[in-house]
């Protein structure tokens, strides 16, 4: 098995993601004239230093040239919409083959678990984490618990479980929400041993509500935040983005951090 290389998508041991992959998920309903624009967020991405932009492969296959090399390039493989109304599951669309011709540093893939399907994507999951590891490149795992028994995605002995799962399946990376209490989320994190945590959370508020929970989330002992359309849906996209890498690498208050949105 190769090294795996999981230091290209931080930044001193910390990272700062900007996720778009957010087209066949939740459509372009969550757009607009300029978001709609991947070279818009792709801009957003490298203007502002973030460790890395996931996309999923046909995006990437279109608009992640050279200009863009700076930001590492990290391919979400599996995929599904909205649309149906079943439990859900989402298969692999994309070979790590692929997401390796197309530049990609990482790649990434969503897991349910709870859900009665969760069996299939066990074992389409370790396929992946085997392939991506012969090439030395590391796999996220969103971990996103949902089916008939999960009464509550954000209950404490949920997450902390799939944390669990996320690191014995052989993630190098989890990515999960944030249950707005530093004090049970130290516990997840250490659930995770040593697959690296990313949070992503409800950003919907203010600005600094944004910045102070980016601070609790660090708080927490994980590696870093996947940050989605709160930035480029955002009317200040680049300010806002400085203002969070002061905070996530430079360990800035909040106050001192809301300095750059004035």
């Amino acid at each position: 098995m190769a090294f795996i290389i999981v230091d290209k998508i931080l930044r001193n041991k910390r990272a700062m993601i900007l996720s778009y992959d957010f087209g066949i998920e939740h459509g372009p309903a969550t757009m607009n004239d300029k978001n709609i624009d991947p070279k818009y967020v792709l801009d957003i991405a490298l203007e502002s230093d973030f460790t890395g932009i996931i996309l999923t492969p046909g995006l990437a296959q279109k608009y992640y040239n050279s200009a863009y090399t700076d930001v590492p390039l990290i391919i979400k493989l599996n995929s599904k919409t909205s649309i149906p109304d079943h439990y859900p599951i989402s298969k692999q669309t994309c070979s790590v083959r692929r997401a390796i011709k197309l530049g990609a540093s990482a790649v990434a893939y969503t897991i349910y678990d709870g859900s009665p399907n969760e069996p299939v994507e066990f074992r389409e999951f370790g396929r992946i984490v085997e392939e991506a590891h012969d090439y030395g490149i590391p796999v996220i795992a969103y971990m996103y618990p949902r089916g008939p028994t999960v009464k509550n995605e954000l209950d404490p002995d949920i997450l902390a479980y799939s944390a669990r799962i996320g690191l014995e399946l052989g993630a190098d990376f989890l990515k999960m929400k944030y249950n707005n209490s530093i004090d049970s989320y130290k516990w997840i994190v250490k659930c995770a041993g040593r697959a690296n945590v990313l949070i992503t959370s409800d950003f919907k508020s203010s600005n600094q509500y944004m910045l102070s929970k980016t601070q609790d989330i660090l708080k927490t002992g994980a590696t870093g935040v996947v940050f989605g359309p709160h930035i480029w849906k955002n009317e200040k996209p680049f300010s806002l983005a400085k203002s969070l890498r002061a905070i996530i690498f430079d360990n800035k208050t909040p106050e001192q951090a809301s300095e750059y949105l004035k």
